[in-house]
This record gives C-alpha cells, structure tokens and sequence, in this order.
C-alpha cells in the first residue's frame, strides 16, 4: 500500500509533464488557438513596434488598454508599421473576422470618415475575401481574384474601415459598398495575421474570428471572453449554441422540356418547361440560362420561357431555383440547332475546375482607318461556358476607359485625334478567369498620339440643385440635380449621401435623386463621383427644411397606393390561392410601375395597367406581401400588409414590417404563457440575436420590443420563437 500511494503523485507528474510537452508541442509557432471555433486576441497583448503605441485614455476598452497609430499615415503603401502574430486553427473551416475599433482622432470635418482605418491580410489562408450578405464576394487587390474591392487594395491587402466614433465591431473593407471580412482555413495548422498602418489614430482594441456555421457572431464579440492564449491560460469559450430549430432541405428541378441531347430545326421556338419543388418552404426565384447567360428571371411562379427564331448552333440551357430561405438547386439540358450540328459543349469541369471565357471585338476591324474626328464605336461579343461574364473592360493603349458589369454597353471613343491605336476589351468570368482581345487601328496620317503623361486628373462635380442654404416646406420632394466631368477619362460612378449615408448609387448615367415627402430638419447633401481610374471627387450643400414656405415650383406630388386583398392579420389555410390585389393613384401624373414582394423578394411586375398576382398553393407560414408603385416622374410610395398561413391562426405579427430604424413590436399569440425563448436570424442563417421572453411581465397586448439595430444590413431577418413543443416564424424586412 505505501508503494502505490507513493507511486500515485509521481505518475500524475510525469502526465502532467507530457502533457505540457504536447500542448508546447502542438503550440509550437503560435502564440493564439482557436478554441470550439473562436479566436480572441487582446490587442495588447501584439508584439508592435515603431509608431504604433498601447494606451488606455479612451474609456470602454477590453482588457489592459488598446492598440493607437500615431505615425505617418500610409494610404497607398501597406506593410508599414508592420504587426504579426499566428494562430492555430484546429477546426478548419470558413471563419469571419472582426475587430472592435474605434476613432481616435477627431478630424473638424467629416469625422466619422477619417483616421478610421488600417490595412489587414491573411497571407497563408486558404482563402482571404470580403463577403456581403447576399454572397457577394470582392478580393484583395494583387490577389489574381476578381472582382477586387472597391479604393486602395495590392499586395494581398484589404484596407479595413469603421464609420463610427464609439466602441464598434463594425470591421468593413471595399469603400461605399461595405463587405464582411472572410478567411477560409482548408487543414489544421497555424496561420499568420498581418495588420499594418494606414491611418493614424485608428484604435484596435480586441479582435476575433468565429467559425461561420459552428458558433455566432454574437458569441465570439461578447466582450467578458478571455483570450485564446495557445498556452492554456485562456479559459476556452463556450461550446457553439446548438442549430436554429429547423434544419432546411434544399428545393429541386428538372428541366421537362426540351429533352437533353434534342435537335431542332433552325428558326424554330423553344420552350423551357420545368418542374420545381421544395419539401420544407416554398421556390421564391426560377431563373434561366442558355449558354451561361441569364434570360429570363421568375419569382414563385415561373412561366415557360420561349427561345423565339433560334439560331444553329449549340446550346446549354440551365435552369436554376431558390427557396425561402436561400439554397438553390440547377438542372441542365444540351440541345443542337441545325440539322445536327456541332455537338453540345463537354460538361463542365470537376469542382476546383474553370473554363476560361471568350470574347473577340467585333467591331472596329483590325487594320481599319478613321478620319480624324470621328466616333469609333468598340463592339464586343464574350461568352463562358460554365458560368458569366461579370466584368467587361475597355483598354485604349494600355490605359483603362470604360468598365461594365455583366451586361456590355459598347464604348464609343469621340473625336478620336490622329494616331495608331491598339484597342483591347477584356472579360472576367464569375470565377476570375479572363480572356482578351486586341485590334488595331490607324487615324488620319497613322502616326501615334502623344505618350500619356502617366498622371491621373481627378474627375469635378457639382451640385446643381438644389441651391446651398435653400429651405423647404415639410413634405416637399427635393431633386438632387449633379453635373460631373473627367477632363482625362470618364465618370463611372455616382453616389448621393444624406447626411452621411448612402442613398442612392448610379454608373456612368446619373438619374436625378428625389427625397420625397422630406420631414422637419437640417440636410447635408453630398454627391461624390469615381472616374475610370478610381479617383473621386465631391460636392456637399446644406439645405433645411420647416420654415413653411411653399415647395418649389414643378416639385411632384407622390403617388398613392393601398393593398386591397389580402387584410392585414388575415390567416390563410395551407394551399390556398392568395390574390393580392392594389389601388393606386397619382394626382399630378400617372403610374408607370406596380411591384409586388414577398418576404422582401420580387415576385411581380407590371407596368401602367395591374393584374392582380396569385399566390398559389401557399405553404404554413408568416408573409409580408409589399406593393410599390412609381409614377412618371420616378417617385414611388408602398403599403405592406402581414398574412399568416396555416396553425389556425396560432402566429405572431411583427410590425412596423419593413422597419428602417427604432422597434419592431411582435404580437404574440395567446398560446404563449410564460417563459419563451427567442432566436434572429439572418437569411444566410447566422445568428444576430437571442434572448427569453417572459410573457408575464408583457403589457397586455402582449408586445415584445425587439431593436432592429442588432439587424446591420438590408435584408431579410427571421424572428423564430420556440414556447413549449410550438415554434413560430416571423420574417421581418430590414429597410
């Protein structure tokens, strides 16, 4: 006996040396760990150097104090003021990160805009990109992957911005058009984080990464969290929350006509029948491809789609469903035309695999000569077997001019000046594949332009109306008129702000914006402009608005639109056909547009004259059906009703639904008593908020108060409360 009690501690020292060997081991090369799929780093705790300084006078900080730039400002160059650290990955997978920042110096104008940002990179991730919630998706610049984002990007660096003065997890890069950040880890091993100075004064207090599926935003940035320390001093984070109730299948299709490998004659019409399904929701968008192009787009019900006159030739049609709740499914068929040509294109790669596309310039003819003077119009034809063009791009002697998304308007150069010109147009695929083609072409004598001088002039704007100080009556629309210019290239881009947010983007053509039925305050409208090489420019004015004064002359009277059928609250029972029809008017014009959503996604439109749309063998569930009209000078007006479907009425109604800022009020149904637990969701399925309700100590019309501020981007959310063995679904629209 007296051996054994002597051998107990020896033997538990001797594990308890193995075991810091292997944690040491397994450690080896990091100081951080992902822990149940969350990686906390205090920022503090980096090894700095140079100008970057460890305070703590800003209050609300984690920790011991936070991370402040206060050397020169590197707007254009990353890998300055360099910070490294490595983490270990032990569950590989997709992870989001975010930092809580802050502003640090308060610049007199535009504040929230400026010292606000630094530069980031995962250089040995499997992948490393920005992604917003419809799945949009834009790449560090110097990357090889298209699209990049939007300002400054090389090297592999995304530049990382917060528009706030506070305390913020807000972590965005590509500028005006805000992405999520993304790293993808393929194994187990240790990765490197870089971060690099861009601003001064941008403050980095904590940051996190959180495995995307496993675990949620909210509980990686809960801020008690200790560091992940690959030391074991950290105590490890709670294991992930389980699933949402409700895991989703996803829909189905087949293509019932043509069949696949069928010939046709030349000039006859085709037409695409499919049948689709989904066994848990319902098909909210059918969409159509022939060659990997898209033709044609339907919501919930699909209309055979006609390939009218069809050329010979050879053709992939592919058709392609979404459910509500965004999975999706494809079938496709090959067909020939003529007599049996050329036999359909091969299948397409394995995944990992891309076809690269196609173009060729089809107009101006390679050799061909102008007079000086003229317009040269630069034509193109570009395809991709196995997926879409996404980017065109024209190129004047190496200098860029004209960039189009995936539908090409053709580039005309005007009052083309004596010369030899080489002329490329190149493509991006929706893999970042790119194919080019180049002609050449003289003007007058043939002799080459002078060399560019390699500088970029900005671009110029101004506001044209409304006049800087102006006032206005409350409910008056104000057009918001700009004129922009490029002495060395053109304007691609126009963004109007509304005391400082985003309120309208257009390209190259810039439609006038209105702000209709304006309420009671100061405004201050800013246009800012982007040229073909990225440049900016902007135009700010000040107006306010209450004085009482009459609206301006020639201002428009919106249109007004009411939802007929079905009633707002009104049940449904499973499989009924739901006509939703609409009343509408404009007293100084007419209605050109009626568009009718449900669940905020397009399912309807019509022109002047409306026919009412059917919701046919609608499945159990919460909807909320929007009509919008426009009238003839672009201003529209909306009404929102909420149906419930199936449960015999047993539903909770969330209003106001769209909601843009404040409450949202969801009345409960009576089954609720007690205590009951409820889960926000977004439409990709991350988790945004959780909590318990405690029906006892509502009011009693039984209102839960939910803040749509935890809901950050426009989209749709859905509220799911589980009480007892009922769970209740109520989609709310973020406007």
């Amino acid at each position: 006996m007296k051996l054994k009690t002597t051998l107990l501690p020896l033997l538990a020292f001797i594990l308890s040396i193995t075991f810091s060997h292997q944690l040491a081991a397994q450690c080896s090369g990091a100081q951080f760990e992902e822990k149940n799929g969350i990686v906390i780093i205090e920022g503090e705790s980096l090894s700095t150097n140079s100008s970057w300084r460890k305070e703590s006078s800003k209050s609300g900080y984690t920790g011991t104090g936070y991370l402040i730039w206060r050397g020169t400002q590197y707007f254009g160059a990353p890998g300055n003021g360099l910070i490294q650290t490595t983490v270990r990955i032990n569950n590989p997978g997709k992870y989001r990160f975010a930092w809580r920042n802050s502003i640090g110096i308060i610049a007199p104008s535009n504040p929230s805009t400026e010292h606000n940002d630094s530069w980031l990179k995962f250089p040995n991730a499997s992948k490393f990109y920005g992604e917003k919630s419809n799945g949009s998706r834009v790449y560090p610049g110097g990357s090889g992957q298209f699209p990049t984002a939007e300002g400054n990007t090389s090297g592999g660096w995304f530049k990382v911005y917060v528009n706030n003065l506070n305390w913020t997890w807000d972590t965005y890069t590509s500028d005006f058009d805000g992405h999520f950040i993304y790293a993808e880890f393929n194994s187990p091993g240790v990765y490197t984080i870089q971060i690099s100075a861009r601003s001064s004064g941008h403050i980095i207090d904590r940051m996190i990464l959180h495995r995307v599926g496993s675990t949620s935003f909210g509980a990686a940035t809960n801020t008690s969290l200790a560091q992940t320390f690959c030391d074991g001093s950290g105590t490890p984070p709670p294991p992930p929350p389980p699933p949402p109730p409700g895991e989703n299948d996803p829909p189905t299709v087949n293509i019932t006509n043509p069949s696949n490998g069928a010939s046709f004659s030349v000039g006859s019409n085709v037409t695409v029948n499919l049948n689709s399904n989904d066994p848990d929701g319902s098909v909210t968008k059918h969409e159509i491809f022939v060659n990997g192009t898209r033709v044609d787009t339907d919501g919930t019900s699909y209309s055979p789609y006609v390939i009218q006159n069809i050329a010979q030739g050879s053709y992939a049609i592919r058709a392609k469903v979404t459910d509500n709740s965004g999975a999706s499914a494809e079938s496709t068929v090959n067909i020939t035309v003529g007599g049996g040509g050329t036999p359909p294109p091969p299948p397409p790669p394995p995944p990992g695999g891309n076809n690269d596309p196609t173009v060729s310039i089809t107009s101006p003819s390679n050799g061909q000569n102008f007079n000086v003077g003229s317009t040269v119009t630069v034509g193109a034809s570009a395809s991709d077997s196995d997926g879409s063009i996404v980017k065109y791009q024209v190129y004047v002697n190496n200098s860029l001019k004209d960039t189009d998304g995936s539908n090409y308007t053709p580039h005309k150069i005007t009052n083309i000046a004596a010369g030899s010109y080489a002329i490329r147009v190149t493509v991006t695929d929706n893999d970042g594949a790119t194919a080019s083609s180049t002609v050449n072409i003289t003007v007058g004598s043939g002799n080459p332009p002078p060399p560019p001088s390699g500088d970029n002039n900005p671009p110029t704007v101004t506001i044209t109306s409304p006049n800087n100080g102006q006032n206005f009556s409350v409910g008056s629309t104000v057009t918001v008129g700009a004129s922009a210019s490029d002495s060395d290239g053109t304007i691609t881009k126009h963004q109007v702000y509304v005391n400082d947010i985003l309120v309208d983007t257009d390209p190259a053509n810039y439609t006038p914006h209105k702000i209709t039925n304006i309420a009671a305050g100061s405004y201050a409208i800013r246009v800012t402009v982007t040229d073909n090489d990225g440049a900016t420019a902007s135009s700010t004015v000040n107006i306010t608005v209450g004085s009482g004064n009459p609206p301006p002359s020639g201002g428009n009277e919106n249109p007004t639109v009411t939802i007929t059928s079905p009633n707002n609250g009104q049940n449904f029972s499973a499989g009924s056909t739901v006509t939703v029809g609409v009343s509408a008017s404009d007293s100084d014009g007419t209605i050109t547009k009626h568009q009718i959503y449900v669940n905020d996604i397009l399912v309807d439109t019509d022109p002047a004259s409306f026919t009412p749309h059917k919701i046919t063998n609608i499945t159990t569930g919460s909807y909320a059906i929007r009509a919008t009209v426009t009238d003839n000078d672009g201003a529209t007006a909306s009404a929102t009703v909420n149906i419930t479907v199936g449960s015999g009425g047993k539903s909770a109604i969330a209003y106001p639904n769209p909601v843009t800022q404040g409450n949202v009020n969801v009345k409960l149904p009576e089954e609720i008593n007690g205590a009951a637990e409820y889960i926000i969701i977004s439409a990709s399925g991350t988790e945004v908020k959780r909590g318990v309700i405690n029906t006892d100590s509502l009011s009693n019309d039984r209102l839960l108060q939910i803040n749509s501020a935890s809901m950050k981007n426009d989209g749709v959310y859905y509220l799911v409360i589980q009480a007892n063995y009922d769970v209740y679904t109520v989609p709310i629209i973020k406007q």
